[in-house]
């Protein structure tokens, strides 16, 4: 007898009202390399299952690693004694099955079937693009290869019962450049659901060039000027905003979004999406945590505030729909509202373009400190790497630098937008241009 139904007999007759079963099975493999050593190679396989339970208002949780029958049996217990000693809320609900949902291309058949050397020889050849870029890359702090291949299943005692299966690929590096006695660091990244569109020559001189172009870095005085944020940048500043567009966050006040639906709460040249169906994209899947088509949508428009962001709960607490925002970390945790694919919309310039724009500015190609952002208020202090822009043209690599702010109004002095958009992550954006702003120096 299958997990599933076993423990739906188990269930029938106790005649709770409603319940949901999340069952994921997971492979996963690390490689990291050093001067062309392997120095980690590391491989799990985890499965398991999570099953939530309303009865009377209440919602109870429980999860195992062990399918087992006597282990089924646990959890069922362990959600009924959840549920008990959990308040009655009359917005919890498991949403109905009458939404189609897509087919997404997201399995590559070949990452199984791949030899553990090849997959070797990829991070080596990461490693050496970075080393033998240029004669001032003189280290490698870590390449590595991380891989993914799950197999999800939900059904719910409303009739939803779909499977979808994924993979996930990526290769990273991190590399120091040295000269006169400086060293810089750089870094970078891709990412795919198939291995073979891995660029992994150009992740690893990418990594080089942008430790490379800090080298020789000086102090600079403070002065008020534009800022052009690498996508990288503008994507984490994006990071520090996304949980207001939650309306979980919203319906608990801790959105610096509340109550400012259709009212421009950015620069016009802004267009923010959240879409689940982005291709290959890090959240993409035919269905959300609880089993909601996902779905694209528009949250900013020329600047505007459009929505928020739903899962089940929070949509039938603001009587309207789901947007298919329901995301689980594991087995171990109840689902909840989240950003899936969230990205600012390309612009019609190149990079280059946006710095023409700029007679004195600076270039910001990294952060340090995004994580103390405040997400509630959106202010910010962080430090900054880059460097200076003089007659449209990057020049002298800056260090001690600094800018603080507001995250909303860092994009609402957005003046043009670049067309390189690139995810990170849960979140992407083009390069951005940034008019008038406080650049803290010695």
């Amino acid at each position: 007898m299958m997990w599933h139904q076993y423990i739906e007999r188990k269930l029938q007759p106790l005649h709770i009202d409603q319940h949901e079963l999340y069952f994921a099975d997971v492979e996963s493999t690390t490689i990291e390399v050093k001067d062309q050593h392997v120095e980690c190679f590391t491989t799990s396989h985890s499965k398991g299952l999570s099953l939530r339970i309303i009865d009377d208002k209440r919602m109870g949780f429980s999860y195992t690693t062990d399918v087992s029958h006597p282990a089924l049996d646990r959890v069922i217990t362990n959600a009924l004694m959840s549920a008990r000693n959990t308040s009655a809320d009359e917005w919890n609900a498991f949403p109905s099955t009458s939404m189609p949902l897509p087919e997404l291309d997201l399995w590559d058949p070949h990452v199984a079937s791949i030899s553990k050397d090849e997959k070797i020889d990829t991070v080596k050849r990461l490693e050496k693009e970075a080393i033998t870029f240029d004669r001032r890359i003189k280290k490698v702090r870590k390449a590595t290869y991380q891989e993914r291949c799950a197999t999800v299943s939900l059904l719910n005692s409303n009739g939803f019962h779909r499977s979808h299966r994924r993979t996930f690929v990526s290769c990273s590096i991190d590399v120091v450049a040295e000269e006169k006695g400086d060293s810089q660091m750089g870094w970078d990244v891709d990412f795919s659901c198939f291995y073979h569109d891995l660029d992994v020559p150009k992740t690893g001189r990418s990594a080089a060039l942008r430790a490379i172009e800090l080298l020789g870095a000086k102090p600079i005085p403070s002065f008020k000027g534009a800022v052009v944020l690498d996508k990288r940048v503008a994507s984490q500043f994006l990071g520090v905003l996304a949980p207001s567009f939650l309306a979980e966050s919203v319906q608990k006040n801790k959105s610096v979004l509340k109550g400012k639906m259709e009212t421009k709460i950015v620069s016009d040249k802004i267009h923010l999406i959240d879409d689940g169906l982005y291709p290959k994209g890090v959240a993409t899947t035919p269905f959300d945590g609880e089993g909601v088509a996902r779905q694209s949508t528009q949250l900013v428009e020329t600047g505007v505030l459009k929505t928020f962001l739903y899962d089940t709960y929070c949509a039938k607490k603001a009587d309207t729909h789901s947007t298919g925002n329901s995301t689980r970390g594991s087995i171990q945790s109840p689902p909840r509202v989240g950003c899936s694919n969230l990205y600012i919309t390309n612009g019609n310039e190149n990079p280059d373009a946006l710095l023409s724009h700029v007679d004195t500015g600076l270039f910001v190609s990294d952060v340090m400190g995004i994580h103390t952002a405040n997400p509630l208020s959106g202010d910010f202090s962080v430090g900054v790497h880059g460097c200076l822009i003089q007659h449209g043209n990057k020049s002298t690599p800056v260090k001690g630098v600094a800018i603080a702010g507001n995250v909303l109004r860092i994009f609402d002095r957005v003046v043009e937008v670049g067309n390189d958009l690139r995810f990170y992550g849960h979140t992407g954006s083009p390069s951005l241009l940034i008019e008038d702003m406080d650049i803290s120096g010695n």
